[in-house]
């Protein structure tokens, strides 16, 4: 009983949304507790707020994960973090810079996940699958755009343009891009971690099929359909947009926390 309980316990985890210069956080099952701008918790930091530069704001990230912990309701054990952050800074140097800010809270565990990768898996998008896919993701100042396979996205592209002002025409130019530029080999992601035969073959199988043609788009509601039904030769698809970060993250959580009962 009691080792039941601690296993429980020690599998807490908080999704964290610091995107568009707000904080959304949540615990495993749990409604949002926290749904607030970022200028509503720091004032004197943000008037108004930068939403390109506050990530690289060391004190203000600091402060802002200090006030994520200090809202987690008490309990025994330290919950892990998951947190979403802007693609375009999710290189290895940015990562290292939040992971160890968030470090000095105690932690248990600490995963990063970019927001377009959040998206991705949030609004509906079969990551998993061994054929590649068109994933778009339009914010209120840019456009993401890249290829999803097998649980990574490939072949990134960033458009400076939000979905108000994002026409038909940036969908074909952009995805002509993505395709053009797509590698016709295996990607190192896969070459360089041991895959078992059967799990090599079946990626490299699907790297070389025909890229799905269909489309699948993340806008706001109200911009559904749009950008008409086919472009091209290619189905676009509309999927959910509003909640999809958080939805990431908790689809996220629910898969740590199934590795871990597997590895148990």
């Amino acid at each position: 009983m009691l080792e039941n309980i601690i296993n429980f316990m020690s599998k807490r985890y908080i999704g964290v949304d610091l995107l568009n210069g707000k904080v959304r956080a949540f615990e495993k099952k749990e409604n949002t507790f926290i749904d607030k701008s970022i200028g509503e918790i720091l004032p004197n930091i943000f008037n108004p707020i930068n939403n390109e530069n506050y990530w690289y704001d060391i004190n203000a990230m600091e402060q802002l994960l200090n006030y994520v912990l200090s809202n987690v309701k008490k309990s025994l054990f330290r919950p892990g973090l998951v947190i979403a952050i802007p693609f375009e800074i999710s290189d290895i140097k940015n990562k290292a810079s939040i992971v160890e800010e968030a470090s000095k809270f105690k932690w248990s565990n600490i995963y990063i996940l970019s927001n377009f990768m959040c998206a991705a898996i949030g609004s509906g998008v079969r990551i998993e699958e061994c054929r590649r896919k068109i994933f778009i993701y339009s914010l209120n100042d840019l456009t993401y755009f890249g290829l999803v396979f097998a649980g990574n996205i490939f072949n990134v592209k960033i458009l400076k343009r939000g979905y108000n002002k994002l026409t038909q025409e940036d969908i074909i130019n952009n995805i002509g891009n993505l395709t053009d530029d797509a590698s016709k080999e295996l990607p190192e992601q896969f070459t360089n971690i041991k895959l078992s035969e059967k799990d090599l073959e079946e990626v490299t199988i699907g790297w070389k099929l025909e890229i799905e043609r269909t489309i699948y788009l993340s806008v706001p509601t109200n911009l559904k359909n749009v950008f008409g039904l086919n472009i091209g030769k290619n189905q676009l698809v509309y999927l959910e947009y509003e909640n999809c970060i958080i939805e990431g993250l908790k689809n996220a959580i629910s898969k740590i926390n199934t590795m871990k009962i597997r590895k148990g």
